[in-house]
């Protein structure tokens, strides 16, 4: 064999190895994911009646809800109204034994959830939290 032949030989299995490093290397590598942002809403401080019929006792509240769509600022602005009404009613309905029970708050931040997603129209992907901070009741 001559020398341009086994330089040649040598030149093409080098070309493959590299080939085949890179493509292993490309292949499984970690797809980069963009990090997910997340954005709050936060509404004015509120007062509710309770639904306690052995007292007259009232909930100072501030909702923000958190979610991962920029595009949902504009959403959130014209149905503020509605969302707030809808939590007004929420709160109206729950005794404060309902809140105080183990999870109450957090049942409580599930119902607001939920019905934040239905009146957008949205789901938990977009509407991922809803805070009560500062949540007082008086009375």
């Amino acid at each position: 064999m001559n020398k341009k032949m086994l330089i040649i030989i040598i030149a093409v299995v080098l070309l493959v190895v590299v080939g085949a490093v890179v493509a292993v290397v490309l292949l499984t590598r970690e797809p980069k994911v963009e990090p997910l942002v997340y954005y709050e809403y936060v509404f004015d401080e509120e007062y509710s009646n309770l639904a306690d019929e052995a007292s007259k006792k009232i909930v100072k509240y501030v909702v923000t809800i958190e979610y991962t769509s920029e595009e949902m600022t504009a959403i959130f602005d014209k149905n503020k109204t509605k969302i707030r009404n809808n939590v007004d009613e929420i709160m109206r309905a729950t005794t404060s034994e309902e809140i105080e029970k183990t999870n109450g708050k957090q049942r409580l931040r599930d119902r607001i959830k939920d019905m934040v997603i239905e009146v957008l129209e949205s789901d938990e992907e977009v509407i991922t939290n809803i805070y009560l901070q500062p949540f007082v009741i008086q009375g």
